[in-house]
Formats: structure tokens, C-alpha cells, sequence
């Protein structure tokens, strides 16, 4: 059975709030830190696909085609592709799929920069369709989807049979990242 989960995250003028709206809080096991995202040994060119070079997956562009769709179907505009924060969406969701375990980035709004307002949803299931259908009964899940924002990137990665899922929402022009790459 697939399953997410849906934080929000947003900036005053000198202090940066963090809503959980999930159980997470009540999570016993410690969060594992976004920055051991990439598996040890390799590195941030390992996230590229085949051929070389960053780009968004076949599944990632799933993902953000139907996001884009419901959307459009609300009256709510398309959001644009960002590809710095794809890749903090592909890199955390690499870190999921290396523990086999959903969770929160919880160091999100470090590691995207020129950010007012963030979201996150995060998940695992199996193949687009379907993931993006247990987001869209999910109250929470598809008022993150269909909120204020501008920008989308998601990473997405298969382990053990399953998909692991990252979208992150910004609200600002030109978001970008605290790494060199993509």
C-alpha cells in the first residue's frame, strides 16, 4: 500500500517556522539528515541519468505532468520544472530508497536557497499513477499539490519493488541549492 507524508515549511521576516501536519512528530526513530542522501562511495554525478548529464526521469516527469494537470483542473496554475530543486528532491528520495523508509527532509529549508515558502511531500508505492492517486486522497497531500506555489521538483527512486517519492513546492522566482550541481 503506498504511503506519504506532507510537511510545509514558511519564512517570516527573521524566523523560519516548520509545520508538521503529520505523525512524524511522533516518530520514535531518529530522521536521518538529507546531506547522507547520496549512497556512500558514489557521487552527486551518480544521480544523472543514463548518458550522462541532470535531468528529470521518466517517472519524475509523471509525477509533475499529473501534479500540473489537477492543477490546471482547479484553476490553479502549472508549476514550473526547477531543476535545483529537483535535485534536492532526487537526492532525498535516494536516501529513502537506501533505508527503505519514508520520511521528511527535515533539513530542507537549509539545503534550498531563495526560498519564501516550502512544501514537501513524501512517499513511497508503486509505479506513478498510482502513488499520485494515494497523494490525491490524502486532505493533506492534495491541498500541498494544489497550494500557492510556482515551482516543482521531484525525485523519484525504485528499491526493493517499490518507488520512493519527493516533491518539493516553492513559492519564489529562482529557487536553487546549497550544492554545485546539477
Amino acid at each position: 500500500m503506498p504511503y506519504a507524508r506532507a510537511s510545509t515549511f514558511r519564512t517570516g521576516w527573521r524566523a523560519i517556522v516548520v509545520a508538521m501536519v503529520t505523525a512524524l512528530i511522533l516518530s520514535s526513530s531518529p530522521l536521518p539528515s538529507a546531506h547522507a542522501a547520496i549512497p556512500e562511495g558514489a557521487s552527486a554525478s551518480d544521480l544523472d541519468l543514463p548518458g550522462g548529464g541532470y535531468g528529470f526521469s521518466r517517472a519524475e516527469r509523471c509525477l509533475m505532468r499529473k501534479i500540473n494537470r489537477i492543477r490546471r483542473r482547479h484553476g490553479r496554475r502549472a508549476l514550473d520544472r526547477d531543476q535545483q530543486i529537483g535535485y534536492v528532491a532526487r537526492r532525498h528520495a535516494y536516501s529513502m530508497a537506501a533505508r527503505r523508509n519514508v520520511f521528511h527532509d527535515q533539513s530542507m529549508g537549509q539545503t534550498v536557497t531563495r526560498w519564501r515558502r516550502l512544501g514537501q511531500n513524501s512517499g513511497g508505492g508503486g509505479r506513478c499513477p498510482r502513488i499520485f492517486r494515494s497523494f490525491l486522497r490524502s486532505p493533506v497531500h492534495r491541498a500541498t499539490i494544489l497550494g500557492s506555489w510556482r515551482h516543482i521538483g521531484v525525485g523519484a527512486r525504485w528499491s526493493g519493488g517499490r518507488m520512493y517519492v519527493q516533491q518539493i513546492f516553492e513559492s519564489r522566482r529562482d529557487p536553487g541549492n546549497i550544492y554545485s550541481y546539477p
